[in-house]
């Protein structure tokens, strides 16, 4: 019996070094990790730029410069504009807490998880022939285009922000500007009373002739685009315009400044000219591609013909029917929450057409 204990105790030391090990590689592995990107990865980053002649805030540890960017939201807090002023560029957000923030997205990806979960169960019976239906389809073939969870969910969140969200504003701001342009907003009627006479609805082809009202929505994008900046990661060492970015770069795409410089779209870049758009969007201004709206190339927006269809047909409704103008209570304090919203809201006055 001594001989068998001494046995059985011999095989199971090697499993519980072999169990330690494991354990200090994973831990070891995951504190390098944490390092270089909380520590290593930054300071290099920093230092490649300061080379260059690019400085900025100190980074901290964890929190980076947090510090700096809640000063200047809480700096824009409150700030009002003249209706007449389309200048949003200065404006900056008071944030809710990381803790609030991480809730929020962990309630999202929970609801969003239930859904995919349920439609992957629907698939064993055929499931629906929608959009999150088809991606899912897509994905089980494998492959190296096969997506992650992560990016599924993110889709899904797209689903919302790009086929909802973005439209609704876009609306809401298309209405503000014709609600304080009034001779626009009659110049817009007058081409919907020719092209989509009678009660029914506007079909495409009727919406495909509103030309006015395409080169008002181009120019609300412009001066009102859903998104005002957008973020890329730099994958690979690069250079841009003379500046060497290194690969893990942050970069930020500032929209809303590119869509108000004045060598691009010219001396009345800040005002409403929905003229500009007369010849197409691509001769609007300096360069072809400058109007970002539904951002360009690879990353465009795979919906933004069925944004415009959709603007244009709520627009074409409301224009046929009601003449509007924006209410004397209305506070002008464009919000970049998320997308760009009025931040007290749009109260509008409508009166029936005769």
């Amino acid at each position: 019996m001594a001989i068998m204990a001494s046995a059985s105790t011999g095989q199971a030391v090697p499993v519980a070094v072999a169990v330690a090990v494991a354990a200090v590689v994973v831990v070891s592995t995951w504190l390098w990790k944490t390092v270089a990107r909380l520590v290593w990865r930054p300071y290099v980053v920093a230092a490649a730029f300061r080379k260059q002649g690019i400085t900025g805030p100190a980074y901290r540890l964890y929190v980076g410069s947090d510090g700096e960017a809640n000063a200047m939201r809480a700096a824009g807090r409150g700030e009002t504009l003249d209706a007449r002023c389309h200048d949003i560029v200065p404006r900056f957000i008071p944030t809710k807490t990381n803790v609030r923030r991480w809730e929020l997205e962990k309630k999202v990806r929970g609801t969003l998880m239930a859904m995919i979960r349920e439609r992957q169960a629907d698939a064993k019976e055929g499931g629906a022939r929608d959009l999150l239906g088809l991606m899912l389809e897509a994905n089980d073939g494998g492959g190296a285009t096969r997506l992650t969870m992560d990016e599924i969910v993110d889709e899904c969140k797209t689903f919302f922000f790009a086929g909802h969200e973005s439209t609704a504003h876009l609306l809401t701001w298309s209405i503000f500007l014709l609600g304080t342009k009034p001779q626009w907003q009659d110049r817009l009627r007058d081409e919907v009373l020719r092209e989509c006479a009678g009660d029914s609805l506007p079909d495409a082809d009727s919406l495909s002739k509103l030309k006015l009202m395409t080169m008002v929505i181009y120019e609300t994008l412009r001066l009102y685009g859903a998104v005002s900046q957008m973020a890329r990661m730099v994958t690979a060492d690069t250079e841009l315009a003379g500046v060497r970015i290194p690969k893990g770069t942050m970069t930020l795409i500032p929209v809303a400044i590119l869509h108000r410089e004045v060598e691009v779209w010219g001396e009345d870049a800040g005002e409403f000219n929905p003229l500009r758009f007369r010849d197409g969007v691509n001769k609007a201004a300096a360069h072809a591609g400058a109007l970002l709206a539904f951002s360009l190339g690879q990353r465009s927006c795979i919906g933004q013909d069925f944004a415009m269809l959709e603007a244009k047909a709520t627009l074409a409704m409301i224009l046929r029917r009601f003449t509007f103008e924006v209410s004397p209570e209305y506070v002008h304090a464009p919000l970049d929450f998320i997308t760009l919203q009025p931040q007290c809201g749009l109260p509008v006055v409508l009166k029936l057409l005769n």
